[in-house]
């Protein structure tokens, strides 16, 4: 009896086959691609905007609360500005404060619930606590709270958030590391003599990286969300700096000069919508009970 051989183009296709479910397979998704347009598009305005933005962002003009036209592509404000301009020129605000904000809560979060986790006892309910604390107030009344606190400024909206993210990224690595600490390869390096730090710094820490990411790449979005919230209340970025929030908040006291409000706002909608696009696209690739992350 003999083994039927597979024809040649079939064994070629089954060659060529991906495993789904990996990082490469998300960014086939349509979610993930329009995610990555629009992400990319915004970082490379807030990068080149100088060279992009035709007007001064804080220059004035005679043309008060003119309408769109071909010199002004999104009309002017109040003072005479650029509308245009001073979109460009608040994603450079926006967007980078909002990666120091998820890069900071990662990092002191990740520590926190790391240590919690790992070394338990009073660390754990120290920390754990202090997240609950946390978490028992609506994260925009919280923010609102320290940043009235300690005074209205850009520092202070950024130190506000910053006690506002870091739980999550505390309370989501404490939980693997839990569970991560009692498998057999880390209590193989304990028992051939490594310390705690090596073990957790080697053999726990780097397989919480995909939640983490997942995470991290959810809460930019958030980072820009609220940041433009806190600044359309007065608390964030104060005039005559470009920020889209602050910007969202002088168009509704001209209401009936819709350019002014409008197109700050799709500016957070594109933000916001690209990083949940690529969050939920890697928590699909790295989950394997996703829709499409574990088709066979």
């Amino acid at each position: 009896m003999t083994v039927q051989q597979l024809p040649a183009p079939a064994r070629f296709r089954i060659s060529l086959r991906r495993r789904p479910g990996t990082i490469a397979s998300a960014w086939r998704q349509p979610l993930a691609i329009a995610g990555m347009v629009l992400a990319g598009v915004w970082i490379f305005i807030a990068v080149f905007v100088p060279f992009l933005a035709p007007y001064d962002p804080l220059h004035q003009t005679d043309l008060l609360l003119a309408p769109p036209t071909a010199a002004h592509l999104f009309g002017t404000d109040e003072l005479g500005r650029d509308v245009f301009s001073r979109v460009l020129w608040g994603s450079r605000l926006s967007i980078p404060i909002a990666f120091f904000l998820v890069v900071g809560a990662v990092v002191i979060g990740g520590t926190l619930g790391a240590l919690a986790g790992y070394f338990g006892g009073v660390v754990e309910e120290v920390v754990m606590r202090a997240a609950d604390l946390v978490f028992a107030f609506p994260t925009i009344i919280l923010a609102m709270a320290v940043t009235a606190a300690l005074g209205p400024s850009l520092q202070n909206a950024v130190l506000a958030l910053l006690i506002v993210f870091w739980p999550s990224y505390a309370r989501v690595v404490r939980g693997l590391v839990v569970s991560l600490k009692q498998a057999d390869y880390v209590s193989a390096t304990r028992l051939l003599g490594s310390s705690s730090r090596r073990a957790l710094m080697v053999d726990v820490l780097p397989n919480v990286a995909g939640p983490v990411l997942v995470l991290a790449t959810l809460d930019v979005g958030n980072a820009v969300l609220l940041l433009a919230g806190l600044s359309f209340l007065g608390l964030g970025s104060p005039p005559p700096f470009a920020e889209w929030g602050s910007m969202v908040n002088v168009g509704t006291q001209y209401f009936e000069r819709w350019w002014m409000g409008t197109f700050p706002g799709f500016a957070i909608l594109s933000v916001v919508l690209a990083f949940n696009f690529l969050g939920d696209s890697l928590r699909d690739a790295l989950d394997p009970r996703s829709s499409w992350g574990g088709q066979q």
